[in-house]
Order: structure tokens, then C-alpha cells, then sequence
């Protein structure tokens, strides 16, 4: 039996908010578990140039990005670029207005950079998730 919005008792914008709140959360735990590993390895290594911190936690943002653009994307089974990006910009938001929060970060062209690779993250994440087939 295909599943029908229509009957859903849901409007379409809490299906849409709860599909992008869903897929960030789930997003920033994998970010936060790729982080918790590469710092692991970080303290293994013990010498790690500085910009090659910055590098990896773009790169693990990016992945929690795509994983939340995936779910959101998954959740509404649709619109999978445009509820990808939103559920990678969210993320987005969330980790920036932490990270101001806990190291009183300034905003810098890294940031501006974390914002594009982790909305076009989540976007690519939403397109897979839709051109999925179902079984």
C-alpha cells in the first residue's frame, strides 16, 4: 500500500519542519561522532597542524550535513534538494551559534565556507535520498 500525504493528519509545514528537525539531529550526532573520533586521533598523533583541524571538522560537519539532508530528504520522500539544503543549513546554524556560544568564535571566511560545503552537503544527501528506489 503506497502511503498518501493527503490522508496524513499533519499539514504539510510540521511534516516538512519535523522531516528537517529530525534529519539535523540525527546529522549533528554524526558530526559529533566523527569529531569525538578524529580527536581521539588527534591525541594518538600528537602533533597536528592547525589548519588541518579546521580542514577535518569542515570535513565532519559535511558529512553530519549530508547524513541530515539524507533523513529530511528520507522522512519526506520528496523535494529531496530543497529539503536537503534546509536540513544542511540548519545544521549549519546549530553548530555555528554553539560554537560562538562555547569558544566566542569570530565570523570568518571559514565560516562562510562551512556554509556552503555543508548546504550543498545536505542538498546532495536529499537528491540521493529521493533517487533512492523503495522496496
Amino acid at each position: 500500500m503506497r502511503y498518501d500525504k493527503a490522508s496524513n493528519g499533519d499539514s504539510d509545514f510540521s511534516t516538512s519542519l519535523k522531516a528537517i528537525l529530525f534529519g539535523a539531529a540525527v546529522g549533528a550526532t554524526i558530526c559529533a561522532g566523527f569529531l569525538f573520533l578524529f580527536a581521539f586521533l588527534f591525541v594518538i598523533v600528537k602533533s597536528i597542524p592547525q589548519f588541518l583541524i579546521q580542514v577535518i571538522a569542515i570535513f565532519c560537519a559535511a558529512i553530519g550535513a549530508f547524513v541530515a539532508g539524507y533523513i529530511a530528504a528520507r522522512v519526506y520522500r520528496f523535494r529531496g534538494l530543497v529539503y536537503g539544503s534546509l536540513a544542511g543549513l540548519f545544521l549549519f546554524f546549530l553548530l555555528t551559534l554553539v560554537a560562538f556560544i562555547v569558544s566566542r568564535d569570530r565570523f570568518t571566511y571559514l565560516t562562510l565556507v562551512r556554509l556552503l560545503v555543508m548546504t550543498l552537503a545536505g542538498a546532495f544527501g536529499g537528491v540521493l535520498s529521493v533517487n533512492k528506489k523503495r522496496r
